[in-house]
């Protein structure tokens, strides 16, 4: 059911249309959410001692230095942390 707005037109927001952006609105969310979890475990995967994934390949190198001094490559949790922020706001 469709409601009208005062000049006559049908509301996107409360018809149809907001229903498909809402869906889409869910689905990006949660695959930036992936993203993130991708990211954040290509990160501490190494330190932790567990199985790579190929996602860190893709990102340019960041390097960041360590309160010791090693130098490790900041560049998926940075993408972890974007796109986590970016789901919770389309969220």
């Amino acid at each position: 059911m469709k409601h009208e707005t005062t000049d006559g037109e049908p509301s996107v927001a409360t018809g149809r249309g907001g229903t498909v952006r809402r869906v889409m609105s869910n689905l990006v969310s949660y695959a930036l959410f992936v993203v993130a979890l991708v990211g954040f475990y290509a990160f501490f995967a190494p330190h932790l001692g567990t199985p790579t994934v190929g996602f860190a390949a893709v990102l340019p190198e960041i390097a960041a230095p360590t309160e010791g001094r090693a130098v490790v490559n900041a560049a998926p949790l940075i993408v972890g942390a974007i796109a986590s922020g970016v789901a919770v706001w389309l969220r």
